[in-house]
């Protein structure tokens, strides 16, 4: 799924409330993480211009493909049925998780390195920037994205897009990561949280703000806490490294792929499923269903 769905120029200040910040939270690969009194953790551009190459893609597959079915059915959940637009769909996993769920999809992607992969899965796929797209305006019941909204260079400007492109009683559903407003320990344990490709941070109250400016209503939300997901996920790293390949390649050659995918599956139920229950502290991911205000709203 590439991220560089929109394109942009560089700045020096927080989008979400004008103001630019001196306080640095976090250092990473050249990039200073600057923390803004509004909640949000920005990366400074002025120094260092983030990659605009939409052909990198800085999640693993994985990371897309094993809890798909989790948050498709969440979105079927809350979200009403028909057509579905997911922007930036990399190589199709939601999509192929929603069609089960009587959805018929489409996507949005820029990347043409995911084409055949989209058309091995017989998915309509346009391959445009979302700001430039074709595709009809209002003619959507659902729009989807995940983890875009840290990487959009105008993310107010970039939702209206979407909102353009819903229907009269269509609803945006999305995914957004909480990593801004917290303590930078966290960042120690985390290692690397993406400074560069991700230019925005948000806190919860970042978050709740953007919403506001973007005149967008929130219908749902479900935090997950991501500590489970770091702390567990370190220790069966370590535990895997030092203990369970060593000795499942006793019995497998394949041994190291096989801890491997059991790893990363739990790691995925640590993020999502013992998530869910996690105390709202600390980094947290959440999933979204909002709409557009009704004097946002026009008529299809």
């Amino acid at each position: 799924m590439s991220t560089a769905v929109t394109q942009g120029d560089t700045r020096s200040d927080c989008f979400l409330c004008g103001k630019t910040s001196e306080k640095v939270a976090w250092r990473e690969d050249g990039f200073e993480g600057l923390s803004c009194e509004c909640g949000m953790v920005y990366t400074n551009q002025t120094t260092s211009r983030p990659s605009s190459d939409v052909t990198r893609e800085y999640h693993s597959e994985h990371f897309y493909a094993l809890p798909a079915h989790f948050k498709a059915a969440w979105m079927a959940k809350h979200c009403p049925r028909g057509r579905l637009l997911e922007i930036g769909c990399g190589a199709g996993f939601f999509l192929e998780a929603s069609r089960q769920f009587g959805y018929e999809v489409f996507g949005l992607e820029p990347n043409l390195a995911c084409a055949q992969q989209l058309h091995d899965k017989s998915l309509a796929v346009a391959h445009e920037f979302l700001e430039q797209n074709s595709l009809a305006q209002h003619s959507f019941d659902v729009v989807y994205h995940c983890d875009l909204l840290a990487h959009f260079h105008d993310p107010i400007r970039s939702l209206s897009a979407m909102c353009e492109l819903l229907n009269s009683a269509g609803v945006l559903c999305f995914e957004i990561g909480l990593l801004g407003g917290i303590s930078p320990s966290w960042y120690r344990l985390i290692g690397r949280i993406g400074l560069g490709q991700h230019l925005w941070l948000y806190s919860d109250r970042a978050f709740k703000l953007l919403m506001r400016k973007a005149q967008l209503e929130i219908l749902s939300v479900q935090y997950f806490g991501l500590a489970p997901e770091v702390l567990g996920g370190k220790a069966l790293g370590i535990l895997s490294k030092r203990l369970i390949v060593p000795s499942v390649e006793m019995f497998f050659a394949n041994g190291k792929d096989r801890v491997l995918r059991a790893q990363r599956s739990c790691v995925n139920f640590l993020r999502y499923r013992a998530g869910a229950m996690f105390p709202h502290i600390g980094p947290q991911t959440v999933l979204v269903v909002a709409r557009p205000g009704l004097n946002t709203r026009r008529i299809a």
